[in-house]
């Protein structure tokens, strides 16, 4: 059984505050100049810290990226998982998914458009991802586990393909709204979308989520 308050190191803190430090300048560079000026020089410059200190905590941009992608998850999850004794597995599913646009949202379209277009990171690879590098699609797995077991996902899903249709639906939507620079309305089109798939493998495909329905932006372009 492993203890219950894990002992942090002030190297530890030292290395958490540093990751920080260059991840949040990452961002900021990002959505000020655009992805080009991303190096790892210019992250570096800008956050007053040395690249061997970088090269310390991080192998390259995408392994930056990749922590990016861990470091929110942690956040998003925990919201998801408070609500998680209240909802079922489907619905669990809508809400960390609603968590996780929030993000895409707070962290700014530059950034954004440049995650999404690194299609070589091995973070996005959720068949063959390490165990100890859990994200958002990992969770999503438990939960569509859970509901086959409890009986409310059909017993014969395809867990593999269930995920690969839902990264889709996800990813599409926020591909497109980086294409449409914000002008499409991310948070209903993704949170419709992914309750008319979650739905089509449900065993009572007419029961209704218990989630607040998420109000269609006028004003957005679709």
């Amino acid at each position: 059984m492993s203890p219950r308050n894990k002992f942090i190191s002030a190297q530890d803190t030292r290395e958490h505050v540093t990751r920080e430090k260059l991840l949040e300048t990452a961002i900021d560079l990002v959505n000020q100049h655009g992805m080009r000026y991303l190096t790892i020089r210019n992250i570096c410059d800008e956050a007053g810290i040395s690249t061997g200190s970088f090269y310390n905590l991080f192998d390259d941009k995408d392994d930056l990226i990749a922590y990016y992608l861990s470091n929110i998850f942690t956040s998003y999850k925990q919201k998801a998982e408070d609500l998680a004794e209240t909802h079922t597995a489907l619905e669990r599913v809508v809400l960390i998914y609603r968590f996780y646009i929030d993000c895409v949202l707070e962290t700014g379209i530059e950034f954004i458009t440049g995650l999404y277009s690194s299609i070589t990171n091995p973070a996005f690879n959720f068949l063959e991802r390490d165990a100890d590098k859990e994200l958002v699609l990992d969770r999503v797995r438990q939960d569509l586990e859970e509901g086959v077991t409890s009986g409310e996902v059909k017993a014969d899903l395809d867990i593999n393909e269930a995920l690969l249709r839902i990264a889709i639906i996800i990813t599409g939507s926020i591909y497109y709204w980086c294409a449409f620079e914000g002008r499409i309305d991310l948070t209903y089109q993704a949170d419709s979308m992914l309750q008319n798939y979650l739905h089509s493998i449900a065993t009572d495909r007419d029961r209704p989520f218990n989630v607040p329905p998420i109000p269609r932006n006028d004003q957005a372009l679709i």
